[in-house]
């Protein structure tokens, strides 16, 4: 299962590579989402895994991943700003003002990820990445039944992100529980899509909840931050206040729905997987 799930995202890094560098529609968010599934399947199966490989696999993931971050929260953070800017009735001189910075920001970010993939670290961990894809480091317990491990697995994701969601006191505590949410569903999804194809129905609907969850917060995070750029870049300008105001009715919005995204969270973890 492990090799399998393994040489999967491997593949899938890798195709997703070009598209990135090239820097075409959404590629960006793709590369980086399946260097975060990696990561999180490292994570999730830990228990299986070599320990100190599998954690300089994550922590090599995590250096190109905040690379790629930066570059997919500007791109993502433009798009947003030209939106709210539309719905709050910017006029073009102050909308102009408002994008270019960013557009800007962006292409640097996304000269910075090129620069990273490209470098010798980059290609080291080309390498790492296949060599794991052809054996992954495995422990002895690795030879135990699959889809008891599977469902070991996912159990434990559900926990954390339930344990994650009786904390939530303040925006750190609103973000653990985003990663916590984004990591059982990338668990759920390593064990129920192809190749693996272990468990079924009901731990799809589970990862389906922890989708919903995860959009929901980071559709909050990415409204406060909006929010938060804006009024830097208004410098005391009352005339980006309606953009400030339609971000925060969006971060709003999204809280308005956790209660129920929560709610079919609970209820999905109970069944059993």
């Amino acid at each position: 299962m492990l090799t399998l799930a393994v040489g999967d995202l491997v593949r899938r890094i890798r195709d997703g590579v070009p598209a990135a560098l090239a820097d075409e529609p959404d590629a960006v968010h793709q590369l980086r989402t399946s260097v975060r599934r990696l990561r999180n399947v490292l994570a999730a199966f830990r228990r299986y895994l070599d320990k100190d490989a599998a954690a300089e696999l994550r922590s090599r993931l995590k250096e190109w991943g905040d690379v790629l971050g930066r570059a997919r929260d500007l791109e993502v953070r433009t798009l947003q700003a030209d939106a709210a800017a539309e719905a709050a009735g910017l006029d073009t001189t102050a909308r102009t003002a408002l994008l270019d910075p960013l557009r800007t920001a962006h292409e640097r970010a996304h000269a910075d990820a090129v620069r990273w993939t490209r470098s010798d670290r980059g290609r080291d961990l080309a390498r790492l990445l296949d060599a794991w894809a052809a054996e992954p480091r495995l422990r002895e317990r690795a030879s135990r039944p699959a889809k008891k491990a599977a469902r070991r697995a996912v159990r434990r994701q559900a926990e954390r992100t339930l344990d994650a969601a009786r904390e939530l006191t303040d925006l750190e505590s609103i973000h653990e529980l985003r990663k916590a949410a984004r990591r059982l569903r990338h668990t759920c999804e390593a064990v129920t899509r192809a190749p693996v194809d272990l468990l079924g129905r009901r731990t799809k609907r589970l990862g389906s909840a922890g989708h919903r969850l995860q959009s929901l917060l980071g559709e909050h995070r990415d409204a406060l931050l909006l929010a938060e750029h804006v009024r830097a870049h208004a410098d005391g300008s009352p005339r980006y206040d309606a953009v400030v105001g339609v971000c925060h009715d969006e971060a709003l919005a999204a809280l308005a729905d956790l209660p129920a995204a929560l709610g079919e969270l609970e209820a999905r973890a109970r069944r059993r997987c």
